[in-house]
């Protein structure tokens, strides 16, 4: 009887565990931090187009690692239509990482899956790049 009450903690904290995992980390957009050599940003449709290196592109990294992503929400984000950022991460190994940031509200990488974001979160990428292209 023990043996079975310990054996379904364990099950339950590793479910618990998993689901935290998916839901509220960022870290699922972005394979790895590491070995990054370059960032580009565009716009679509709007035409905008930024090159990021050195400490910019940890700035860029330190925001998308920031974010809490929602997995669970009602929204169809393929139906939505807005002003979309495509940020595309060079490793140093040639790999590259496509994020998809669109309307401040919704987030991928590559064929990854949709995330919502908090709004206000979102709306700070914009800021960043403000503030990076200033310099």
């Amino acid at each position: 009887m023990k043996l079975k009450i310990v054996v379904t903690s364990i099950v339950l904290i590793l479910i618990v565990v998993l689901l935290v995992l998916r839901v509220g980390n960022s870290s699922s957009l972005l394979p790895r931090e590491d070995g990054i050599v370059g960032i580009t940003v565009n716009s679509l449709p709007e035409g905008y187009h930024y090159s990021f290196s050195g400490d910019e592109v940890h700035i860029i990294i330190e925001y998308l690692a920031s974010i809490d992503l929602i997995s669970d929400f009602s929204e169809n984000p393929n139906e939505y239509h807005g002003a979309v950022w495509v940020i595309s991460i060079q490793y140093e190994n040639g790999d590259v990482v496509t994020v998809h940031h669109m309307g401040n509200k919704f987030i991928k990488n590559n064929s990854g899956p949709w995330y919502k974001m908090n709004y206000d979160e979102a709306n700070r990428f914009e800021y960043l790049l403000d503030e990076l292209t200033e310099k």
